[in-house]
């Protein structure tokens, strides 16, 4: 294998971990999915035409292979993906790319078969034709019209119900932050839908809530209490998460809860709270600050008229 072919099959690497998460939901299996296809490429790189085309086929069918093997049902508690930030290498700058990055949309995923989900994303989020996928699913060009269209109706649906502009889902998460670190009940309240749901990960690792939480005034209670009580013990910042807004927990620069969600007609829909450790042990100690240790606003907090705003601490 020349070197020259090395160099363009690891320039591929951010690609086919943008597969990969998507398909399995955590960044330790998509990093091991991805390095499993590259250890393969390496014993068949001399008769390989298109690394492109072979890494993708590769990688795609082993996280087919691992989600036919993953027993989702025996996870302690709620599962949810990990969250991730913008500085990881899976992460995208497009816009197209970060739609189907957010932590509603990887849910969504979970209803979807390990053939659905390949099919959905190579087609829907990737922009491959049905042809090229046929042959990477060694499936006929007919019977992958049938998957994405089965799939695809699945998931539109549902997937519309999150149909908040990007630019007032900042503006909501500068609101409703603030409103949860004030600790309005009232306030939080006011942001929820009527049918809000707030879902958490603790992996059976942490302290997290069995079941969903459903309505609006359990989930502003909680969400009052929680965010005053970590404030005690340590820092909120807010981030990006999974390309979208959201907030980070740390305790001596560690972090220990990070929360997003999903906007409906300009209020919170659903909240997403991941506590597992195993899952929050990739996020960068400090989210929001640089190299100096100086705290900056995050990219979510812009106002209109270009000013950045910082979250105001408030007191307990």
């Amino acid at each position: 294998m020349s070197e020259q072919s090395t160099h363009s099959a690891e320039n591929l690497r951010p690609k086919l971990l943008a597969v990969a998460y998507r398909m399995l939901g955590t960044v330790a299996d998509a990093e091991d999915a991805v390095q499993d296809a590259f250890l393969r490429y390496q014993q068949h790189a001399a008769e390989v035409e298109s690394p492109e085309a072979w890494l993708v086929k590769t990688t795609t069918r082993v996280c087919i292979d691992r989600l036919r093997k993953a027993k989702r049902e025996e996870y302690v508690g709620q599962w949810l993906p990990e969250p991730v930030a913008d500085s990881w290498v899976g992460a995208s700058d497009s816009t197209e790319l970060a739609d189907s990055l957010s932590m509603a949309f990887l849910v969504l995923l979970e209803t979807l078969s390990p053939t659905e989900r390949a099919t959905y994303l190579l087609r829907e989020v990737f922009g491959y034709e049905f042809d090229e996928i046929a042959e990477l699913l060694d499936k006929s060009p007919v019977n992958v019209r049938q998957i994405a269209a089965r799939a695809k109706k699945r998931l539109d649906t549902r997937e519309r119900r999150f149909d908040a502009a990007p630019e007032r889902v900042s503006e909501l998460a500068e609101r409703f932050f603030m409103a949860c670190r004030s600790g309005d009940v009232g306030a939080i309240e006011s942001m929820l839908t009527s049918d809000a749901t707030l879902f958490s990960d603790g992996g059976g690792k942490t302290h997290a809530a069995p079941r969903p939480v459903i309505g609006t005034r359990r989930i502003a209670n909680l969400l009052a209490v929680v965010f005053r009580k970590l404030r005690q013990l340590g820092e909120l910042a807010p981030a990006t998460v999974n390309g979208a807004p959201g907030m980070v927990f740390t305790i001596a620069g560690r972090p220990v809860e990070v929360l997003t969600f999903a906007a409906r007609e300009d209020r919170v829909d659903t909240l997403f709270v991941v506590l597992n450790p195993d899952k929050l042990s990739r996020w960068p100690s400090s989210p929001s600050a640089d190299d100096d240790g100086t705290y900056r606003p995050g990219p979510w907090e812009r106002k209109r008229n270009g000013s950045s705003s910082e979250l105001p601490e408030t007191r307990s």
